[in-house]
């Protein structure tokens, strides 16, 4: 039975889960539609979402064969690759799992921890208290060298994850506004950044976040839940 993981965001509505054979009869009809399931970083469109699918390998059970070998990266920079063994003492010496990715076809395919059942399993951990899930919308920041606009693909209700960053360090704290057709209320906040990768990635938390918003956050959160 195919198993219901996927979403579908269409005119700022996320409706699923649903099945594989359930999306491409949903999508069919919806304004520009976008699919998202465990694992993928960001909405994709039909198009790129079956071109995923095609390209991904079916998931392994690797902890059986010494000899395969284990991707890491932690918001979006890679370790080298490990044995399963060694990749469990490596994680198991880690504070925080909410950004670790896993790839086991060279890096070409990159999961959330909590995709692989096995590494949860010898892990003994469940999903964090703050699951991070995509969104589409825009961060205007203040940011303490210039003013700029940010894309945001992913949120969690302790903070966000965002493209196009521009001249941030690791620390800096700033004023922005977040809005989101997912959300029903423009989200006023202050923001620390935790993590700058090369590309223009940047993974922010949010300070003292007012009720309010974090409700909103949330409640955009729960439509994920499987």
């Amino acid at each position: 039975m195919s198993l219901k993981i996927w979403f579908i965001l269409s005119e700022g509505q996320v409706t699923g889960p649903f099945s594989f054979e359930e999306v491409q009869s949903e999508s069919t009809g919806k304004k520009e539609p976008l699919i998202w399931g465990k694992g993928q970083s960001e909405w994709l469109s039909p198009v790129k979402w079956r071109e995923l699918l095609k390209d991904a390998p079916e998931a392994p059970a690797l902890r059986h064969d010494p000899d395969s070998l284990w991707y890491v990266r932690i918001s979006k920079e890679e370790s080298k690759p490990q044995r399963y063994n060694d990749l469990i003492s490596y994680l198991k010496g880690l504070n925080d799992l909410s950004e670790v990715e896993i790839s086991t076809n060279q890096g070409k395919d990159w999961k959330e921890i909590y995709a692989y059942q096995n590494l949860v399993d010898d892990l003994g951990v469940s999903r964090r208290s703050h699951p991070r899930v995509p969104i589409v919308g825009t961060l205007t920041c203040e940011g303490p060298r210039g003013d700029f606009t940010a894309r945001v693909i992913s949120i969690s209700e302790g903070g966000l994850g965002i493209n196009d960053a521009k001249n941030l360090d690791i620390g800096d704290r700033f004023p922005a506004v977040l809005n989101s057709q997912n959300l029903y209320s423009t989200i006023h906040c202050t923001c620390e950044v935790v993590y700058v990768g090369t590309d223009g990635y940047a993974g922010i938390k949010f300070v003292n976040l007012a009720d309010e918003f974090k409700s909103s956050i949330i409640e955009y959160v729960k439509k994920f839940a499987m």
